[in-house]
């Protein structure tokens, strides 16, 4: 549960279940981390505990979600996002103490399979009448070939980089911030460029956008379409 202060200037966000209460964990972890560095987030406030439940406090961000603009503005936005992309994956993985590689992210992927935790009313187009086990047997199956890729581009990733986590200001159209950063961490840089690419095709939930400027964005990051299609696949399960 997310609420907004009376004057805007916060959020609070509430967590109960244990796998809600561990992301919101991990949310808080990386956004300390984060503000050590040179990129737009929310600042951690507080952070309480009670009766089973936690809630951190943020403070708010500048700008609008990257999902709202025209498709008149839309070109502009694209070229910053792109850029911050960038400048993001560019911090040395040496100072993230977060890890999201193959390793770890394929046994989640499983944990969540065996949870039951995967909504598969939710996959993709292509992969609507699969079975979560389907898919993990497919992930599975193709983890070595992506992993002996991965160590070629690994970077500091957002790990949700699709439009509505990205703000921008307004006026100028340039990214003032990230939200929702609780899967941060080292990964092929690919992760990102996968869920934006694919957050921008999706014309029904931001129409802004569309597959012309997608096809532009895995142009300019020169991103392996195979690549592209794995990550996408990975993200099923989260």
């Amino acid at each position: 549960m997310v609420r907004r202060s009376p004057d805007g200037r916060s959020y609070a966000k509430t967590a109960s279940r244990p796998a809600a209460l561990a992301e919101l964990e991990d949310e808080c972890d990386r956004l300390m981390w984060l503000s050590t560095m040179s990129v737009g987030a929310p600042r951690v406030l507080d952070w309480g505990e009670c009766d089973g439940s936690a809630t951190m406090v943020t403070s708010a961000l500048h700008g609008i979600p990257a999902s709202a603009v025209s498709s008149a503005e839309a070109r502009t936005a694209v070229q910053g996002i792109v850029a911050f992309l960038g400048s993001l994956h560019a911090i040395a993985v040496r100072e993230c103490p977060f890890d999201r590689r193959l390793e770890v992210t394929t046994a989640l992927a499983a944990a969540n399979v065996t949870a039951g935790l995967v909504d598969e009313d939710d996959f993709d187009e292509e992969r609507r009448g699969d079975t979560a086990d389907q898919l993990l047997i497919r992930l599975l199956a193709d983890r070595g070939r992506a992993e002996a890729l991965e160590h070629s581009d690994l970077a500091v990733c957002h790990g949700d980089f699709c439009l509505p986590n990205v703000l921008l200001d307004p006026d100028t159209l340039t990214v003032t911030g990230i939200l929702d950063v609780g899967r941060l961490g080292i990964a092929d840089r690919h992760l990102d460029v996968a869920l934006l690419t694919r957050s921008m095709s999706a014309i029904d939930l931001n129409p802004g956008y569309g597959p012309e400027l997608s096809a532009w964005v895995r142009e300019q990051t020169n991103a392996d379409p195979w690549r592209i299609e794995y990550y996408r696949l990975l993200d099923e399960f989260f």
